[in-house]
């Protein structure tokens, strides 16, 4: 399960704000709207689009430290759910895509 709250020092709380998550979550329901819409090659193309986007946000360090492998992590098992043929389990990508955006927007 993707955290994307981490206790810092002191016991604050820190995370992704709250522009970068929704930016990210609406990537990811990209994927999903893609999937459902039976456009496996859509969903991959978004997918990949979601991977770039949170590679940057690491890179720029707009994600904290201990949250940077599960995110990433988490947008990689996304991205290998979605096949530019028809899926297999489309149903399961695109659950995966919602759950994902549902995490980020909770953050």
């Amino acid at each position: 399960m993707l955290v994307l709250l981490a206790s810092g020092c002191g016991g604050e709380e820190r995370g992704l704000s709250r522009d970068l998550a929704e930016r990210l979550a609406v990537r990811s329901d990209s994927v999903a709207a893609e999937v459902e819409a039976g456009d496996p090659c859509g969903a991959r193309a978004e997918a990949e689009a979601l991977q770039r986007a949170a590679i940057a946000a690491v890179n720029d360090g707009d994600v904290p430290d201990e949250l940077q492998e599960e995110l990433l992590g988490s947008v990689s098992a996304l991205l290998v759910a979605v096949e530019c043929q028809p899926p297999v389990a489309a149903e399961s990508a695109a659950a995966e895509a919602r759950r994902l955006a549902a995490l980020l927007r909770d953050s």
